[in-house]
Parts: structure tokens; C-alpha cells; sequence
């Protein structure tokens, strides 16, 4: 290896796969699909703190052994910083009938935060999602259909998955520009629509077409689609421009993704998919424990994407 060659992180060999190209594009459709036009979940959903409180609840929802362990307003304000923002989104997510609030038959004044479809489901869909993209790159199982057919592997799966909601653990940190974006109102989201219409309209450009990977959408299109306003995406753009993300041709209204872009997100999907992978790989060896009987019984399906990203 020659001085100065970086060296390729374990789970960032699946970019030399023939089809890593076509897997992660179709990776980033999925993952933003529940979310276009739905002004509603955006609003939500957008940025990384309200889908970390929702994480947790479904976390502590899962993995909850006893009646103490089982997850109510104070218990998740006491994980996460902003306590007054975590009551208010909780009680947002009350309000739409996203979580349902369950009192303790022994004392009413504990109420527990109980998942409902929207969440359970779509977390689901989210880990199937991650699962399936990983094993059309790197072989084996698909664990995802397992996840919809058998219950207690999906909740060890998701116990597994405690670790990623660790700072420290999640792989989208790594990478400043991605933390960056996701930081902001459906900024993550952007940056995957971008990248997926950017790997679309490149394999379908001919040789020597000048476009090729050129995404092309204004800012008013693409505020409609995530559900944002269009001053919110013009700036989000122009930032994006400036810390040398994307380049824009405003006369034509079209946007590039940079290879420092593009790398970056491509860098993170292999080590997303690949950390959702393990927590499957252990889920499958580990004996199914018992569960508290009150705890997550059969839900209608839905679909919404709930982050440890």
C-alpha cells in the first residue's frame, strides 16, 4: 500500500460491489418514501431530536422486563437533554395518536407511553430495510422477512440495536457534513432525495451526456415534496453550496451532489446497514427471552422510519 492511502473501514468494501450503485439508491427512496407530502410527519420527524425521543420510547417499550422499566414522560426526559421539549414532542406525539398513554393499574398517576402502529411498524420496515440492502451486498439471509413473520426475533433485534442510540455508536456522527445536515428541518432527508435522483439520472444518462448525475428540481419542488417551505429549502441549498456539498446551475434549476457528497453518504450507508446487520446477526443467536405480557401486542401494519441513523 503506498504512503498515504487511506484505508478502507471493514464494512466499505460493499462499494466495490457491482450493484452498490443501484442498492443505495433504492436504499435512500425507501428510507424518504413515508415521508413525501406528509407535512405532518415531517414537521414530526424532520431532525434527529424528536426521532431519538421517539427511539427511545420504542426502545424502552421493547426491552422492558418490568413495570419500572417500561417508559413514561419522566424515564425519557431523563435519558435525553431538553426536557421541556421532550414533554412537549411527547405530547405532540399523544395528540396525533402516535403513542398512546397506558395508566399503571396500581397507581393512575403513573401513565406509560405505549408505541402504536405507526411506530412499531415502521420501525420494522426501517430495520427490514437496512437488512435487505445488506444482503444484497454482502449475501446471506435476508433477516428482514424474518422480522415481519416472527415477533421475538424483531423485539431482540431491537434490543441489539440499544447500542446505536449511543452517540458514540451512531455512524451518521462520524461524518460532520451528515451530522450537519441532519441538524436541520428534513436536511437528512434532502440530502438523500438528492443523492437517489442523482444516482437515478446517472445511470440512465448516455456517453457523454454532460448531465449525467445533474438532479434536476427547485427549490420550490423539492419544499413540496419533504413538506418544508421554500425559503427553508433555498437556504438549506445555498448552505449546502457554500460548505461545498453540492454545485448549482440556478438558470437551469438543477443541483450536483459533490464526490465529497456522494462519498460521504456512501461511506455512512455501508456502516449503517452493516451496524443494523450485527444487531440481526446477534438477535438470531440469542434465545428469546420472556416478555411482560402487557407489553406491544399485534399491530395493523404502517409505515414510518424511525431513526438510529
Amino acid at each position: 500500500m503506498d504512503v498515504g492511502t487511506p484505508v478502507e473501514e471493514e464494512p466499505e468494501w460493499m462499494r466495490r460491489h457491482p450493484d452498490f450503485q443501484a442498492v443505495l439508491c433504492h436504499f435512500c427512496d425507501r428510507l424518504v418514501a413515508p415521508l413525501r407530502r406528509q407535512r405532518v410527519m415531517i414537521k414530526l420527524f424532520g431532525q434527529r431530536a424528536p426521532t431519538e425521543i421517539a427511539a427511545q420510547i420504542i426502545m424502552m417499550h421493547t426491552t422492558a422486563r418490568s413495570p419500572s422499566e417500561r417508559p413514561t414522560v419522566t424515564r425519557i426526559q431523563d435519558r435525553l437533554p431538553g426536557t421541556r421539549r421532550t414533554a412537549a414532542f411527547i405530547a405532540l406525539l399523544r395528540g396525533f395518536g402516535i403513542v398512546q398513554a397506558e395508566r399503571d393499574p396500581g397507581d393512575a398517576r403513573i401513565r406509560y407511553l405505549v408505541p402504536g402502529p405507526i411506530l412499531v411498524d415502521g420501525l420494522r420496515d426501517w430495520l427490514a430495510l437496512h437488512l435487505s440492502c445488506h444482503c444484497r451486498l454482502a449475501g446471506g439471509e435476508d433477516a428482514g422477512e424474518r422480522l415481519r413473520t416472527d415477533r421475538g426475533f424483531y423485539d431482540r433485534v431491537v434490543r441489539e440495536c440499544a447500542s446505536l442510540l449511543d452517540p458514540r455508536n451512531r455512524p451518521l456522527l462520524r461524518h460532520p457534513d451528515l451530522a450537519w445536515l441532519d441538524e436541520h428541518d428534513s436536511g437528512l432527508y434532502l440530502a438523500l432525495t438528492l443523492v437517489e435522483r442523482s444516482l437515478a439520472q446517472a445511470a440512465t444518462a448516455g456517453a457523454g451526456d454532460d448531465g449525467g448525475g445533474w438532479v434536476e428540481a427547485s427549490a420550490a419542488d423539492l419544499a413540496a415534496l419533504l413538506g418544508v417551505s421554500k425559503s427553508h429549502i433555498r437556504n438549506l441549498i445555498n448552505a449546502m453550496e457554500a460548505r461545498g456539498l453540492i454545485r448549482q446551475d440556478e438558470h437551469r434549476h438543477r443541483l450536483l451532489p459533490t464526490d465529497r457528497f456522494r462519498q460521504a453518504v456512501e461511506r455512512w450507508f455501508c456502516h449503517q446497514i452493516d451496524g443494523i446487520a450485527q444487531a440481526a446477526r446477534r438477535a438470531g443467536r440469542g434465545a428469546e427471552d420472556a416478555r411482560p405480557a402487557a407489553v406491544l401486542a399485534d399491530q395493523s401494519s404502517a409505515t414510518f422510519p424511525v431513526a438510529m441513523s
